[in-house]
């Protein structure tokens, strides 16, 4: 009796949890936009933080550049896409604005030539230790004495 029990919670336990870990998605819900960035939440969980600053900003840049176009033009171009798809389709866009000479783009020679600049001031310093001054960090910091 006691290993029917048993087995009964281990398959209880695997159709409970199962779902969690099999619903990998890798593609973009166009249905509405706040579905739109729900799954791009659930997407960005399995890309590297190089892919996820990549496919960020593709993603805003597609939201603002496909808003002007309308209101459903952004959930539309989107809908159904991977990420690589999604950064290809933002690449495509921005370098036909860059052409077209769009005032948005104007300081941008091409799509890497943005991603650079965008990328480059993410707000980490060189460390001490590299550049060539000497470490002051907290560790080895002594606290002043406080008056009594």
């Amino acid at each position: 009796m006691k290993v029917l029990a048993g087995v009964f919670l281990a398959l209880l336990a695997v159709i409970y949890f199962l779902p969690a870990f099999m619903s990998r998605s890798d593609e973009i819900d166009g249905t509405s936009r706040e579905a739109v960035y729900k799954s791009a939440v659930k997407v960005k969980r399995y890309l590297n933080t190089d892919e996820r600053v990549l496919f960020d900003t593709a993603l805003g840049i597609l939201d603002k550049i496909k808003t002007e176009e309308g209101p459903d033009a952004f959930v539309d171009t989107v809908d159904g896409k991977n990420p690589d798809e999604i950064v290809e389709t933002a690449r495509q866009e921005v370098n036909i604005k860059i052409a077209a000479g769009h005032p948005d783009f104007k300081q941008y020679s091409s799509w890497d030539d943005m991603i650079q600049k965008l990328t480059s001031g993410n707000g980490r310093k060189p460390s001490a230790r590299h550049n060539g001054s000497p470490d002051h960090s907290l560790r080895d910091s002594e606290r002043p004495e406080r008056p009594q």
